[in-house]
């Protein structure tokens, strides 16, 4: 039998190769990825000079000089301050503060803590946050970035000060891995708008242009789809934690390392409170918490008993994260005081989601994106027929790789539908294939490169405190391994 030492020593030979391979790629992370909203303006840069020499456009493309920078500058000033943009961005916003404020609740607070308590050794924690993060993103992508980053944070509060620096980074890429798997579950942007019934797919080629209505039994809730789905949030946890060090269970503390007994002093908003006054016992009731939570339970309930599971979208998972929130914490007070606590998660996001709209504007109305996705689907057409295949077997990879490299640029995957889905479904429908691989496509390769892209990450780095230089190389590993995966999965659309 089998010694506890030597068995110690078998797993770090075995994990060897895999750990280094992650330590370089997260040495190499950390020389070359800037911070996150250095990234987005040198994108804009970025976008500005190859919109300015390659636009499809034909304004843009046969004006003067001076016109067309003229024209570029206003096209990203208006795409900055897009009234749907921004109205975007504070869904964005209220998706994370609610999630707070559900986070936060006492109840919720102590079931992290004892979920956290159960973990000894840093690959369970890896394990666990992964899982975490990848069935609560398949659920809804806003759910599953702040319970991973929450449990992240808490483990990564128990760390033992010998191994946090080494194994802190691998939780947050852990907590950021569902974001790989967001688009094929409930909350995919793609899917849900091509099945809404005022939405649809308006297909523009052929002899009848018309606009067709994709079921989701037709993509998130397709066998191949739901597959890919299920070996994604087992098989990221198995790989993350064969990159994570090999410990004994005293790599973790039982409790958390910034626990005290001492109570925190009272805020402004409990000071008024207290006061035993009308304001104040008003201030202090549950009954006002517990009727609002109640009322937008109801509402809730009287739009999936009005569309059905087409009610779920930002709004409604928004009204759904701030009523549980309400019915969760003991008054109205309590929850404002646990929603301010993540107004630091939220500053990145504030500052550049204006930014990342602007680069859209530009990508798309200089027909920039458009030459993207076109030059890839004709590079699919002659890849097809120089190998004797069928358009059917590599079109769909070229969509991938399209959705995967214009995500780098619109981080969006609502906002990456509107500048590609249009002439991805048109060139599928050209070619004969069905309209849901166009769709899938397109949404399998945006989630793909969100492991180099770390906007979506700036909620995870307030959490935690860790920059995305020392995580996302972890990412990046992760998302080179998966790749193989989406592909068979498109094939076999």
């Amino acid at each position: 039998m089998q010694g506890p030492l030597p068995k110690l020593a078998a797993e770090r030979r075995s994990a060897g190769i895999l750990q280094q391979l992650g330590d370089a790629f997260a040495r190499k992370s950390a020389s070359l990825l800037p911070d996150p909203l250095v990234l987005a303006v040198l994108i804009t840069f970025l976008v500005f000079l190859a919109s300015f020499f390659l636009a499809s456009s034909p304004g843009l493309r046969d004006a003067p000089v001076q016109s067309r920078i003229a024209e570029l500058i206003n096209i990203w000033f208006e795409g900055i301050w897009s009234p749907g943009f921004l109205g975007f961005a504070l869904q964005m916003c209220l998706i994370l503060l609610t999630g707070f404020g559900i986070a936060k609740s006492p109840p919720v607070a102590a079931a992290i803590s004892r979920l956290a308590a159960c973990v000894r050794t840093p690959r369970q924690a890896v394990v666990l946050v992964a899982f975490v993060s990848c069935a609560g993103c398949w659920l809804n992508w806003g759910f599953g970035l702040i319970a991973g980053g929450f449990l992240a944070a808490e483990l990564g509060r128990r760390l033992r000060p010998a191994v946090r620096d080494r194994v802190l980074p691998m939780l947050v890429a852990a907590a950021y891995a569902g974001m790989m798997i967001w688009h094929g579950g409930l909350s995919g942007s793609a899917p849900l708008k091509v099945a809404d019934m005022n939405e649809g797919v308006k297909i523009t080629v052929g002899p009848a242009p018309r606009t067709e209505v994709i079921d989701v039994s037709r993509t998130i809730l397709s066998t191949e789809n739901l597959a890919l789905s299920l070996f994604l949030i087992v098989g990221i946890p198995i790989f993350l934690s064969r990159l994570a060090p090999v410990a004994d269970q005293s790599a973790i503390m039982n409790s958390s390392a910034t626990e005290s007994s001492a109570k925190p002093p009272p805020t402004a908003l409990q000071v008024a409170a207290g006061h035993c006054t009308l304001a104040g016992r008003l201030n202090q009731t549950r009954v006002l918490s517990l009727a609002f939570g109640a009322v937008g339970i109801g509402a809730i309930s009287l739009q999936i008993a009005s569309l059905g599971i087409s009610a779920i979208d930002l709004n409604f998972v928004n009204l759904l994260f701030l009523s549980f929130g309400l019915l969760l914490h003991r008054n109205l007070l309590g929850y404002l005081d646990a929603v301010t606590t993540g107004g630091r998660a939220i500053v990145g996001i504030v500052i550049q989601f204006p930014l990342y709209a602007g680069i859209q504007a530009i990508m798309f109305q200089s027909g920039l994106s458009a030459s993207i996705s076109h030059e890839f689907v004709n590079a699919a057409v002659v890849v097809a027929d120089a190998l004797g295949l069928e358009p059917a077997t590599t079109f769909p990879m070229a969509a991938f790789y399209s959705a995967g490299l214009v995500n780098f640029f619109v981080p969006s995957g609502g906002g990456q539908w509107i500048v590609q889905g249009q002439i991805m479904c048109d060139a599928a429908e050209s070619l004969g294939i069905p309209l849901e691989t166009a769709v899938m496509a397109v949404s399998y390769g945006d989630q793909w490169t969100n492991m180099i892209q770390p906007f979506w990450a700036i909620p995870l780095m307030g959490l935690t405190g860790v920059n995305a230089r020392s995580f996302m190389g972890y990412c990046a590993l992760l998302m080179l391994v998966a790749m193989p995966a989406f592909l068979i999965a498109l094939i076999a659309f």
